[in-house]
């Protein structure tokens, strides 16, 4: 059985405009699944490729952050550091921190808090803690694109992290 051929007066059907269309809703269906999975595994925002940890050299300080973030979204950094024989610790967080992130919760919350040269700094002056000492801070990106910051403890050595913020 031969199949007929109608067209609609008025009408003019193009077979290669036809075929350009069945592609880009083949591919483009292809695409959105690619972006669902990339969503769900967390290249966007919280997931496994964005969730990330950092030490210093020696594997005393850690980092604790998202790669990945949306503007306006606010998410958790955690530091933890070691416990000091003096109980005081200073957090100075430098680079594009600053410039980039609203600080918004600080858990537990410093004893000093001030900026010195585009850099954050949170000092606690009696911290006594039998275990490794943790600070939760809740920012939120004030800036799309690429952030890097840089994170010292105690005047220790560097953590050098960048973060993607997409707009």
């Amino acid at each position: 059985m031969e199949c007929k051929r109608t067209s609609l007066p008025g009408v003019k059907e193009s077979r290669r405009a036809l075929n350009f269309e069945y592609a880009c809703r083949k591919g483009g269906l292809m695409l959105l699944v690619i972006i669902i999975l990339a969503a769900l595994a967390g290249l966007f925002s919280v997931g496994y490729f964005s969730s990330s940890e950092k030490t210093t050299s020696a594997h005393s300080v850690k980092l604790e952050y998202e790669r990945f973030g949306r503007l306006q979204t606010e998410f958790t950094v955690k530091i933890t550091a070691p416990v000091h024989s003096s109980g005081q610790y200073i957090f100075r967080l430098g680079g594009d921190f600053n410039r980039r992130f609203e600080t918004g919760n600080i858990w537990p919350q410093p004893d000093r808090m001030y900026s010195r040269d585009g850099a954050l700094y949170l000092a606690y002056d009696a911290a006594p803690h039998p275990v490794d000492f943790s600070v939760w801070l809740k920012i939120t990106p004030t800036k799309p694109g690429e952030a890097v910051s840089t994170l010292w403890v105690n005047g220790g050595p560097a953590i050098r992290f960048w973060q993607f913020i997409y707009p």
